[in-house]
């Protein structure tokens, strides 16, 4: 793939596989996230991976997709995790919700008109739920989001007939 095929890949998913190393473990964990301008922007709770990644800013991150052993895409991300805070952190934030809903309007179609007028409601339950599990856990406490992007340094992509390109950022 060439960086043109990359990026227009990174851009159509919503889910991806971020990895990260302290020294002595590795972890990878699917993540929701949005790609803009070179980063990939996330969003999380404070724990094991944002721990890790302000341990060792270093990361990996991959997604795919596979309709079969013949048709199918991959893309290997190395990166550089930088969090967010202030108005960087809502930037981020407004990225992720705007490349979240323009994946889920261009994924789903609607059948009915009906289906058409209710839309924005959908958007708004959405957003809802789309942030709901960062405010509140089962006592009620409220949990800081942590607001994060990758700067891609290097981007590797392959398809179903195995050819590979690399694309230097």
């Amino acid at each position: 793939m060439d960086k043109n095929q990359i990026d227009g890949f990174l851009k159509s998913e919503l889910i991806g596989r971020l990895g990260c190393f302290d020294g002595n473990k590795m972890y990878v964990v699917p993540i929701t996230y949005a790609y803009n301008n070179g980063y990939i922007y996330g969003h999380t709770k404070d724990g094991l991976k944002i721990h890790m990644m302000r341990n060792n800013p270093n990361v990996c991150f991959e997604i795919d997709w596979m309709k079969d052993m013949n048709n199918w895409k991959s893309v290997i991300v190395y990166g550089t995790f930088e969090e967010l805070k202030g108005e960087d952190a809502n930037n981020g934030l407004e990225i992720l919700m705007k490349s979240i809903m323009s994946n889920l309007d261009r994924k789903s179609y609607p059948t009915e008109a009906s289906d058409h007028e209710n839309h924005g409601i959908e958007n708004y339950a959405f957003q809802h739920s789309f942030l709901s599990p960062f405010l509140h856990n089962k006592n009620n406490e409220i949990f800081e989001i942590v607001v994060y992007r990758i700067k891609v340094n290097e981007a590797t992509g392959k398809f179903g007939n195995n050819i590979e390109s690399t694309a230097n950022n």
